[in-house]
């Protein structure tokens, strides 16, 4: 068995674990808490997969590092998840807004996932304006929310049509958004991932078992925190989940 059927052999466990598979406020939280304990068994179980093959005997030099890489990605896949669902929970007076360039954050924020994206063999790029608008956000919350959208669309793309997070003007917002290639999606998506996050659904929506319930959830809650919005545009090959951000009237130096 190669190097990579080995790492992939262990990776499957991530997956086998899903099971199947504008916006009001969000539920109890009580009840998003309780559905992101459960889908963090997922990277849970795998990183005990892992550490248990790291210390395996038998194995060369070359599998080994794959196998620690893709540990220390796994750990903070699932840190990711808790830091931003831990946002939600703190009083929203906390995070002060401030306009924001949101070519820097969207670098940032590919710059984070690229290491993910490649260990699945994926790509991520960015699109945006000639020149961008300033928007008024706060960064940290902005960059959780992208990380989401990133984390969402990983498994839907490809070389040919790589995931893509474009910047755009709409009148007086500021868009970022990250366009997939994956199965499309219901046009009352949200209220669906509602529905099962709060009956606690292992996959949060069917055709699109390995996408995150709890951080898409978390996502809009987030925005909400900085009176923004979040939404999606479906596509005849994928959708775009965007999130809207009201444009400052602060010139941008950069």
């Amino acid at each position: 068995m190669c190097v990579r059927d080995k790492l992939e052999a262990v990776m499957s466990v991530e997956g086998n674990q899903h099971g199947e598979g504008s916006m009001g406020h969000l539920f109890d939280g009580s009840i998003l808490s309780i559905a992101a304990a459960s889908e963090l068994t997922s990277p849970l179980v795998l990183m005990r997969q892992l550490g248990l093959a790291v210390g395996a005997d038998g194995i060369s030099d070359d599998e080994r590092k794959l196998l620690g890489e893709r540990l220390a990605l796994t750990s903070e896949r699932a840190l990711g998840m808790a830091s931003s669902l831990s946002m939600t929970t703190t009083d929203q007076q906390v995070f002060a807004l401030e306009p924001v360039n949101p070519l820097s954050v969207c670098k940032e924020v590919i710059h984070e996932l690229t290491p993910m994206f490649s260990a699945y063999d994926r790509k991520i790029t960015l699109q945006s304006r000639t020149r961008t608008p300033l928007m008024v956000a706060n960064r940290t919350i902005l960059q959780r929310i992208l990380l989401a959208f990133g984390d969402n669309a990983l498994h839907y793309g490809s070389d040919e049509h790589p995931v893509q997070m474009a910047i755009s003007g709409h009148g007086d917002r500021v868009r970022i958004g990250v366009r997939d290639y994956g199965p499309a999606v219901p046009i009352d998506m949200w209220k669906r991932l509602e529905g099962r996050v709060s009956r606690r659904a292992l996959a949060p929506l069917s055709n699109r078992p390995q996408a995150s319930g709890v951080g898409l959830l978390t996502a809009q809650r987030l925005a909400e925190m900085m009176d923004s919005v979040v939404g999606i545009v479906r596509h005849r090959d994928g959708a775009t989940f965007y999130v809207d951000l009201r444009m400052s009237g602060q010139m941008s130096l950069l």
